[in-house]
């Protein structure tokens, strides 16, 4: 679906290229790797391309982080991209930095039919139980008690009336939550300045209004138990949430994990040994990352299933019901993994709050990051009083020479477009969340560095 706005974007780009600060000289480049920011450089590439007619491209599918690491040291591109560090014998002989580029949370992605759309909030101790194979269960005690401290809202409409258009809810305080309503960006385009509406389905009045202003629009509501609220974008409706009990079911949890050197499972990792148990390992295969390592996972036979590359991890969980695994947010929104029953859970942070894989959330949480000398980004997953930040995230980078050459020189040029210009205006759009502030500050900087010595 995402392909086909993809020359729309590229049109609608090439009027602002202008301005952009990018070079005209004609070039090509090739880059391989992180299957993370898939979605993005899909569209990213074929706006740059047709607005300035150089030939940018990133393999798709990317093969992973490992992949892109491996290729860009041996030479077999022009510039890499990974979302974990380089390391080892991955490290390069010749000059280069990392350029972060573009956030995004990692969804903790479901489909369990038995609860009727609603939407699961999950503690780290929970996730620790079913991703380490101790929770083995839907039923299980410990995401009931996720569920008592947070109840479940249940979205009764299995698909949106606009095509394009998803809406995430999760409860910020007893008797209020927040609605984010996204659409991706050729539907935006034709919404842009529309109005979204959450309706009391009982009283039919608007509990809170707002125009649709932004790729992904928040509406935080009074939110009154037993009532059912509709969510409207230009009148059609989009969701319909109710905070509801639900029955967990006494099914098998089928875990999905990334059969590939992968960054998602790194950054995934990291997040499950500084937040959930120190017994996990940080690196960027998920079956040395387990406690355990790949001999328990062999333990749990056909409960763990892997699959190579982000697709394949979220069709895997969207075409079987009781799965869960990670992959980023945007293969979830997808309306056709959407429309088969797949969902976010919202997740427990480190302030309390079960918060929604928004790009909003995202960038909350990457405002606590730092950023070192050569341009890689460590996480602050001690942000006790953060609370609307998503705590599950990665960011993306392209590995990049500074060597000076017309090559180095389009890689550069891109970067500092996507930074500048497209990652403001599409990311959200696209699922994913800009950099901003300081950091985004620092990878222009390092960006500048590329084919400039």
């Amino acid at each position: 679906m995402r392909r086909k706005f993809i020359r729309v974007i590229a049109v609608a780009a090439a009027a602002t290229m202008a301005t952009a600060g990018v070079a005209h000289a004609r070039e090509s480049a090739n880059g391989s790797g992180a299957t993370f920011p898939q979605q993005f450089m899909a569209s990213a590439t074929a706006a740059f391309n047709a607005a300035t007619g150089n030939n940018v491209t990133y393999a798709n599918p990317g093969g992973g982080s490992g992949r892109g690491k491996r290729d860009f040291r041996g030479g077999l591109t022009d510039f890499g991209g990974t979302d974990s560090a380089v390391t080892g014998g991955d490290i390069p002989t010749f000059d280069w930095v990392y350029v972060p580029y573009v956030g995004g949370a990692i969804s903790i992605a479901y489909r369990l039919d038995e609860v009727g759309g609603a939407t699961l909030s999950l503690s780290p101790a929970t996730l620790n139980g079913i991703f380490g194979g101790t929770v083995t269960k839907w039923n299980d005690p410990s995401i009931a008690n996720d569920l008592l401290s947070n109840p479940a809202w249940v979205n009764s409409k299995k698909r949106s009336d606009t095509k394009g258009v998803a809406a995430l809810i999760a409860t910020n305080t007893p008797g209020s939550a927040t609605v984010t309503v996204s659409a991706i960006p050729n539907v935006f385009r034709t919404l842009r300045g529309k109005s979204i509406e959450i309706v009391d389905t009982k009283t039919k009045r608007v509990a809170r209004s707002a125009s649709f202003n932004r790729a992904e629009t928040a509406l935080t509501f009074r939110a009154v138990a037993g009532t059912s609220y509709e969510v409207r974008v230009d009148r059609k409706v989009v969701a319909n949430f109710a905070q509801t009990a639900i029955t967990l079911p006494n099914r098998d949890i089928t875990v999905v994990y990334r059969s590939d050197g992968s960054g998602t499972s790194n950054n995934f990792c990291n997040f499950m040994r500084q937040v959930a148990n120190a017994d996990w390992v940080v690196n960027d295969a998920f079956t040395t990352c387990i406690p355990g390592g790949s001999t328990r996972v062999a333990s749990f036979g056909s409960r763990f299933q892997g699959q190579s590359g982000s697709a394949n991890v979220s069709n895997y969980v969207a075409d079987n019901n009781g799965a869960i695994g990670y992959t980023e947010v945007s293969f979830v929104t997808d309306a056709t993994r959407a429309a088969k029953g797949m969902k976010s859970a919202n997740i427990r942070n480190a302030a309390g709050r079960y918060v929604a894989p928004t790009a909003a959330a995202t960038s909350a949480f990457l405002s606590g990051s730092t950023v070192d000398a050569r341009g890689f980004v460590t996480f602050n997953y001690a942000q006790t009083t953060n609370t609307a930040a998503y705590p599950i995230v990665a960011i993306t980078y392209g590995l990049a020479k500074t060597a000076t050459s017309s090559k180095n020189a389009v890689v550069r040029d891109f970067f500092l477009w996507v930074l500048n210009t497209y990652g403001p205006a599409n990311a959200e759009a696209l699922g994913y969340a800009p950099l901003s502030g300081t950091l985004k500050d620092r990878a222009v900087s390092l960006a500048q560095t590329v084919g400039t010595k």
